[in-house]
C-alpha cells in the first residue's frame, strides 16, 4: 500500500474513533442523544433471591424404636392430622406384652381363687362363732365341758388367722394385677406409638425413611406443615442490611408466576449474620430476612423467587438517566446541559438512584436538555444538535 494512502487510512480511523467519542461530528457541529430532565418516582430496592417455605412446619420424631414395615403417605400428599405416616415394627415390646398378657392372666387366675378361699372361710368362721355362743351359753348351763368349750373357741381363732392369711394374700395379688395391668397399659401405648402420625393438617413435605430401616427412638421420619400460609426466606448481603427494615414492602417474581407479581411485607430480619459460599465461590456474610406474602399465589414451598425489598421512595422528584452524570475526580457530580446548540458543563447535586434514573437535587431545573451520555468527550461550548435532526 502507498505512503499516501496509508495516511488517509489513519486519517480515517482516528476520525471514527474521535466521532465515536464524542459523538457524530457534521460539519463542525455533534450529533448526540438528549434528554429532557423531568419530574418522576425513583424506588431503591434491594434484590436478592429467595426461597418459599412455610409460615410453620412440624417435624416428626419416633417416639420409639423399630422397623419401618410400611410407609403409607408419599412426599406431596395432602394428609390429616392424625393420619398415619409410617408403621414401625418393635419385637421387644410385642414380647414384653404378651409376657406381662400371661402373668395379669396367672395373677387375675390366683386372685379368683383366693377370692372364692375367702369367702368360705368367711363362712366358715361365721359357722365357728355361731357355735362357740351356743357352747358358752352350754358352758353357762353346766352342759358341756370347759375343755370342749376351748375347743370352740380354739376353731374361732384358727378361721380368723386363715381368714387374715387368705386376706393378705389377695390385697398382694390383687396389687400385683394393678401393676401388670398398668404396665401392660405402658407398652399398649408404646405400641401404638409404632403407629406414627402426623401432627397437623397439611402436606409431607419430607419423609427421609425407607422401608425395612432400623430407626432409634428419636429420629426424623417426616415433615409436616400446612401449605396455605406461605412465606420467603432471603439471604441478604450484610453490606445492603442497613437499608432494610421490618414492614418494607417487597415484591415477588418467579418464572413459575409468569408475568405475575406478588406483593410481601419484610416480616423478620435475624440478629446475626452467616457465612455463605456465592456462586463465584466467595465468602459473603449475609442475614436471613423473613418476608410475608399477601397472596402465596401458585407458589410451592421449596421454589425459588427473586425478591425486590423496597428500601426507599422519592415521588416527584427531578430525574435524569444515571448515564447523564459524569462523576468528576472530586466526587462531584457534572451533566452537560445543551443552551442554544452549545453544551455547557453544569455541576449537579445527586440524590438517591434505582439504577436508571438519578435524582438531581440542585443544579438542574425540569424541563432543561442535556447530553444522554455524560461520558462523551464534548468541550464546554461545543456545537450540538440532536442525533436524527
Amino acid at each position: 500500500m502507498k505512503l499516501w494512502k496509508r495516511v488517509l487510512l489513519g486519517v480515517v480511523i482516528v476520525g471514527a474513533l474521535g466521532a465515536a467519542a464524542s459523538g457524530v461530528v457534521l460539519g463542525g457541529v455533534s450529533e448526540v442523544a438528549m434528554v429532557t430532565a423531568g419530574s418522576g418516582n425513583l424506588v431503591q430496592t434491594v434484590k436478592e433471591t429467595g426461597n418459599v417455605q412455610p409460615v410453620q412446619d412440624y417435624d416428626v420424631y419416633t417416639a420409639q424404636g423399630g422397623r419401618v414395615v410400611s410407609l403409607e403417605v408419599e412426599i406431596g400428599q395432602p394428609v390429616e392430622r392424625g393420619q398415619t405416616l409410617l408403621v414401625l415394627e418393635n419385637l421387644d415390646l410385642a414380647m414384653q406384652a404378651d409376657e406381662v398378657r400371661s402373668r395379669l392372666n396367672q395373677a387375675a387366675a390366683t386372685v379368683a381363687g383366693l377370692e372364692a378361699a375367702v369367702e368360705r372361710t368367711e363362712l366358715q368362721l361365721a359357722d365357728a362363732r355361731g357355735n362357740l355362743d351356743r357352747m358358752e351359753q352350754l358352758l353357762e348351763a353346766a352342759a358341756v365341758t370347759q375343755v370342749e368349750y376351748e375347743q370352740a373357741r380354739l376353731h374361732v381363732e384358727a378361721y380368723e388367722k386363715s381368714l387374715k392369711e387368705q386376706q393378705a394374700h389377695l390385697d398382694s395379688t390383687r396389687a400385683q394385677v394393678d401393676g401388670l395391668s398398668h404396665s401392660l397399659q405402658q407398652l399398649g401405648a408404646k405400641q401404638q406409638q409404632l403407629l406414627v402420625t402426623s401432627p397437623a393438617a397439611g402436606t409431607a413435605l419430607r419423609m427421609p425413611v425407607q422401608r425395612n430401616q432400623t430407626l432409634p427412638p428419636g429420629s426424623l421420619v417426616a415433615t409436616v406443615a400446612p401449605t396455605d400460609r406461605l412465606e420467603v426466606k432471603a439471604d441478604v448481603f450484610s453490606d445492603d442490611l442497613g437499608r432494610v427494615a421490618v414492614g418494607q414492602k417487597v415484591t415477588i417474581t418467579a418464572p413459575v408466576l409468569g408475568s405475575e407479581v406478588l406483593s410481601g411485607r419484610v416480616e423478620k430480619i435475624y440478629p446475626r449474620a452467616e457465612e455463605k459460599l456465592s456462586p463465584l465461590g466467595i465468602t459473603q456474610r449475609r442475614v436471613p430476612v423473613i418476608i410475608s406474602l399477601e397472596d402465596p399465589g401458585n407458589l410451592k414451598p421449596g421454589f425459588e423467587v427473586t425478591v425486590q425489598i423496597e428500601t426507599l421512595r422519592r415521588e416527584n422528584v427531578l430525574t435524569v438517566p444515571r448515564q447523564a452524570v459524569r462523576t468528576l475526580a472530586d466526587g462531584t457530580g457534572q451533566v452537560m446541559l445543551v443552551v442554544d446548540g452549545r453544551v455547557r458543563h453544569q455541576v449537579v447535586e445527586t440524590g438517591i438512584s434505582d439504577g436508571e434514573n438519578v435524582e438531581i437535587t440542585h443544579g438542574l431545573e425540569a424541563g432543561e436538555l442535556l447530553v444522554r451520555n455524560g461520558g462523551l468527550d464534548l468541550a464546554e461550548g461545543t456545537r450540538v444538535r440532536s442525533l436524527g435532526d
